[in-house]
């Protein structure tokens, strides 16, 4: 691989400031349509940058907003390396510019030449998974705000990215936030019947070796799984591979959990823990329907309510008055009323609607 320098690996000139100025429109307004998806926008994203980026092929991933967890995912142009493989990078080997530390950091944008100081192959990552395609460079997206992370990207080039890249993708990164959170309210799309919509609140297990293929799982299980994103035959969701992973290699002695829209418009709760037999990597997997009130929250994260409007929203719809509210919280009246007022603002509904934002859809076959 040639240095990076003041010609491409490609051999084209290096994009200019008015070529900057001119992708950053183009992305703005085709990312700000309200009618698209959160997977619509990152297309949009993508194909507006792929010529200024030299975008190779790319992947990403929908996350819970809460957790950050990864809960749907696709790609375009055969991205390097697979799932698995990606995970052991995230969570078990160190290396650059993982998801987990970019999520907290405050720069959301970062690729492997800039964080390497022009020598990818440092990275473990790239060395064996990236390199040996021919690829130049991985540029890593996060798409959060104050309310919760809501997407990942990942975009492997031809070239390889300089400072001037990442200031173009940090300065469009907002505006894509905005419309990736505001449309994660919108439908999924055209219901799925299934039997499993009537199944009630009981919880259902599956258990996973250590490469995740599903050893064994109940009925339930069987037919939720169907409700949710996979790549088929005893292989877990992807939601679940992740939670696996890092139920694995980033224990804090709890389960790792995501909250999550299945394919009938119900939202499940995934806990994933490591089993006691040390070692073999096996783990349970518990899906059941989500808790009401943490369906609550992921739809008032993506409405913009920051935490303490969630909090009082969470007691308003109880139907806690506003006294009690402000007893609760260890808030004056005053200010829980300001909390209030931007509740039904930032929401559009009445205090006795609010409560039906957090329930599950009426499903029949």
């Amino acid at each position: 691989m040639e240095p990076h320098g003041g010609v491409c690996q490609t051999g084209q000139v290096p994009p200019r400031d008015r070529d900057y100025a001119r992708a950053t429109r183009r992305i703005e307004t085709a990312v700000s349509r309200p009618e698209l998806t959160p997977d619509e926008i990152v297309r949009s994203f993508l194909e507006e940058s792929a010529e200024l980026l030299g975008t190779s092929s790319s992947c990403w991933h929908a996350t819970d907003p809460g957790t950050g967890a990864l809960v749907d995912g696709a790609e375009a142009g055969g991205a390097p390396g697979s799932l698995a493989e990606s995970l052991v990078y995230e969570y078990r080997r160190p290396d650059v510019n993982r998801f987990a530390e970019l999520a907290i950091a405050r720069e959301k944008v970062a690729s492997i030449a800039t964080a390497t100081g022009d020598h990818p192959s440092s990275s473990a990552r790239f060395r064996e998974m990236i390199e040996p395609t021919g690829t130049a460079d991985e540029l890593r997206v996060v798409f959060s705000d104050a309310y919760g992370m809501w997407m990942s990207l990942v975009i492997f080039t031809q070239r390889r990215m300089t400072e001037e890249d990442l200031r173009f993708v940090s300065d469009v990164v907002p505006t894509a936030t905005s419309a990736i959170r505001r449309a994660a309210t919108m439908p999924v799309g055209e219901p799925v019947m299934s039997a499993a919509a009537e199944d009630g609140t009981a919880p259902s297990v599956l258990l996973l070796d250590a490469c995740d293929h599903i050893v064994s799982a109940d009925a339930m299980a069987r037919k939720r799984l169907a409700l949710l994103p996979s790549p088929g035959g005893d292989q877990a969701p992807g939601v679940i591979s992740f939670l696996a992973a890092r139920a694995r290699w980033d224990r804090d002695g709890g389960p790792a959990t995501a909250r999550m829209r299945a394919l009938d418009g119900r939202w499940f709760e995934i806990d994933v823990s490591v089993l006691d037999d040390a070692g073999s990597g096996n783990v349970a997997a518990v899906i059941q329907p989500a808790a009401s009130e943490h369906v609550l929250d992921s739809v008032l994260r993506a409405m913009g309510l920051s935490a303490r409007e969630r909090e009082v929203a969470a007691l308003l719809a109880q139907g806690r008055p506003t006294k009690s509210i402000a007893t609760m919280l260890q808030l004056s009246p005053w200010t829980v009323q300001d909390h209030v007022k931007a509740v039904y603002a930032k929401t559009g509904v009445s205090r006795a609607d609010l409560g039906a934002l957090g329930a599950q859809p009426a499903i029949t076959n």
